[in-house]
């Protein structure tokens, strides 16, 4: 892949009927086998997703370093906007934790939270070298996203160069680095080219692969995958802070870019359904069209549902949870609503139709 130099970094601081099961799945006028939608997910969502994160990231830490170099408020903008790309790409990818991002422990390696500000404060005093190894042996919540965010933001989102210390410009050039490789190395785990990539795992399902015995199996990752990541939206990242009324639980507050993440969360779930990323393949969307064209309708209404409910919140997560109590609970009740068709109708589909 085109980012694998990025693994290098050492260089530099050495992501309803049932049938019977035996029903044959030839292609429908819409092109739908159970094959192609699991080929088109590996090449045109995860493969695209993961490969646009791990260049994003490698841009996040090239504006970093030039930043450092500068120290001018202008390179600074460009950081703060190029973590908040970096930011989208990842948040898409999270209506796919599965696979390499969760079994290598990569999710919580690059977007834990809280940041633990106590300990990230004594790494700033201390006088430890923030080599990569040294990176690498901190806790999940010194490194990854949110501590990057907190230094480049500040705590209301306002800081700016002259602010920054030579301490922190080192720390935040080795978590940049760190996040890229991560990235990368994410990235190269789902490339077709190399050995033992999880594309072939997952496309091979049913025929080879350990990981996925049956087609079945592999379209149930899938759906859980995006039901997941509605449950943790709406009763995790939002209702939990709603309930107690603490902004201090925010997720992304220092770039007050919660909503935005909530909101490309959603969208990787449309992204995962309809098969596509940068370009459109076959996806899980022409499976429900084939067997139940009113769930593949509810499906979709669901989803632009959830994204024109966190478009009703005008103000930071953190204010809106005390500013905007009613909007905020139709957003969550909007995303569960399509976290439990994704449960209880989609799935059944599945287990109905594919072997």
């Amino acid at each position: 892949m085109k980012h694998n130099l990025f693994l290098l970094s050492s260089l530099l601081l050495l992501g309803a009927c049932k049938k019977d099961s035996a029903e044959p799945t030839t292609p429908t006028p819409e092109g739908f086998t159970p094959t192609a939608v699991l080929n088109d997910f590996a090449a045109h969502v995860a493969q695209d997703n993961y490969d646009d994160l791990a260049g994003l990231s490698t841009g996040l830490h090239d504006r970093i370093v030039a930043f450092s170099t500068s120290l001018s408020e202008a390179d600074l903008a460009l950081c703060k906007q190029q973590w908040r790309d970096t930011r989208l790409s990842w948040e898409r990818s999270e209506a796919l934790l599965f696979g390499p991002v969760a079994t290598e422990s990569i999710d919580p390696r690059i977007d834990t939270w809280p940041v633990n500000f106590v300990d990230l404060e004594a790494e700033l005093s201390s006088g430890n070298a923030f080599t990569a190894e040294y990176i690498t042996s901190l806790e999940d919540a010194l490194k990854g996203f949110h501590p990057i965010e907190y230094l480049l933001f500040g705590v209301n989102g306002d800081k700016t160069a002259a602010q920054f210390t030579a301490r922190e410009i080192e720390y935040i050039i080795a978590l940049a680095t760190d996040l890229a490789n991560l990235t990368a190395s994410l990235d190269q785990r789902w490339d077709p080219a190399t050995e033992n990539n999880y594309t072939t795992v997952f496309s091979t399902a049913g025929s080879g692969s350990a990981e996925y015995p049956t087609q079945r199996a592999a379209f149930a990752e899938l759906v859980n995958a995006m039901a997941g990541i509605c449950d943790e939206v709406a009763n995790g990242k939002m209702g939990d802070v709603l309930l107690a009324q603490d902004p201090s639980m925010e997720e992304s507050p220092f770039a007050k870019n919660s909503i935005v993440d909530f909101t490309n969360n959603i969208r990787g779930v449309e992204n995962v359904y309809l098969g596509r990323y940068a370009a459109d393949g076959t996806g899980m969307e022409n499976f429900v069209r084939e067997h139940d064209l009113q769930l593949d309708n509810t499906i979709k209404q669901q989803i632009a549902s959830s994204i024109s409910s966190l478009g009703t919140i005008t103000v930071p997560f953190g204010q809106a949870i005390i500013e905007q109590p009613v909007q905020v609970q139709q957003a969550i009740d909007a995303i569960n609503a399509l976290a439990t068709t994704l449960n209880e109708d989609l799935l059944p589909l599945v287990h109905q139709h594919i072997d």
